[in-house]
């Protein structure tokens, strides 16, 4: 029975994110979610109250999946040569955000109470922690800079992958993570960290 449950949970929610790619947030009617999932709607209410409860799990599940995704990535990257860091960490967020846009899409500018930026938070709190971690173990100490607040900023560009996938400008994915990169490295910390690495491997 309760694997009958979760199967039809399942079915409910996958029913969701294929209207809201389809027909957006506004579309997505607890009827149409029946429908598309195969059930009647009465067989929906038995486990979720309302649209909003659905939008809730499918959110919760979306943000968990995003992060492991990312953490994969970052970990495939982690010993990558310093020079290369940078545009790995960026192409890691941007490749887990492009498996499922259109959730990203609905909860950046159509869901009410959520954002891209609620979104986000967990992730922001993984790249900064290991862009943290990079600027401790590699800059030198004697240099004048706040670990903090550089490791803020570099998050806040790296942010600008969201705004990528949803207004979907005609930019390749290439020529984005080029130009963050660029971005980025532009910071005197980040070259001066990339020095400091060579030196040390020398």
């Amino acid at each position: 029975m309760q694997d009958r449950s979760r199967d039809t949970v399942r079915r409910i929610l996958a029913a969701t994110a294929e209207l809201l790619q389809k027909r957006g947030y506004d579309g997505a009617s607890t009827n149409r979610i029946a429908s598309t999932a195969g059930i009647s709607p009465g067989s929906l209410y038995q486990y979720f109250p309302n649209k909003e409860a659905i939008m809730d799990t499918l959110v919760e599940e979306y943000t968990q999946e995003l992060l492991e995704r990312v953490t994969s990535n970052l970990r495939a990257v982690t010993h990558t040569d310093p020079d290369n860091l940078v545009a790995a960490a960026v192409a890691a967020q941007l490749d887990a955000m492009l498996e499922r846009p259109e959730i990203l899409k609905v909860i950046a500018g159509q869901l009410p109470g959520r954002s891209g930026v609620e979104l986000l938070k967990p992730i922001e709190a993984l790249i900064g922690g290991a862009i943290r971690e990079h600027l401790v173990a590699h800059c030198d100490p004697r240099l004048d800079f706040d670990v903090e607040a550089a490791s803020w900023l570099m998050v806040q560009l790296l942010g600008a992958t969201v705004r990528y996938v949803v207004d979907e400008p005609p930019i390749t994915k290439e020529v984005f993570v080029a130009e963050m990169t660029r971005l980025v490295l532009s910071h005197p910390i980040s070259s001066t960290c990339v020095m400091s690495n060579h030196q040390v491997a020398v």
